[in-house]
């Protein structure tokens, strides 16, 4: 969390991070993102599993797109981090976006217990919460960028399932 604090002070200094409250305009913006990988991630997993849905599109039996499940779910995580940041008047430059947009969500609904004042969410859950995005974020990049990774049945169904609590806990800020 400290790490997080001091890298969010600092991309507010050198302008990777500005607060505007003309930023609170791309919150809807998003959250439509959020909620459209949402449902791309659930709708490749089912295609994933079942053999009706992939004869109804004529795709090939063993076709399988469990990596972009984990992919389009943690970006339903990171634009859904992103949108509540925007809600507080906070937009991301075009460096290092991933990681100023995780320091500023600690900073902002972690670390002074936003989450937990507005929601009921208890600190535990928030970290949970935190340390989901982040964990997704990983699992991503090692599906999408390590070459000879093969993205498996299990880490899609968990992404989607994180991905969907991240969502509708997040979902209540961002409707506020």
């Amino acid at each position: 969390m400290k790490r997080a604090k001091d890298e969010y002070e600092q991309s507010l200094k050198t302008g990777h991070i500005k607060k505007s409250d003309g930023n609170k305009r791309f919150a809807r913006f998003f959250f439509g993102r959020s909620q459209n990988s949402l449902l791309t991630a659930g709708i490749l997993y089912q295609i994933s599993n079942d053999p009706k849905d992939k004869a109804s599109l004529k795709i090939d039996d063993s076709y399988e797109a469990f990596m972009w499940t984990i992919v389009s779910s943690y970006y339903s995580m990171f634009y859904m981090a992103s949108a509540l940041i925007a809600i507080k008047g906070i937009k991301v430059g075009e460096i290092d976006v991933h990681r100023n947009v995780r320091n500023a969500f600690l900073r902002l609904y972690i670390e002074n217990s936003d989450l937990e004042r507005k929601l009921g969410i208890d600190y535990t859950e928030c970290k949970e919460m935190a340390q989901d995005l982040m964990a997704e974020r990983d699992k991503r990049s090692k599906y999408q960028y390590d070459i000879g990774m093969n993205a498996m049945r299990k880490d899609a169904e968990t992404s989607v399932k994180c991905a969907r609590n991240f969502f509708e806990k997040a979902r209540k800020i961002a409707e506020a």
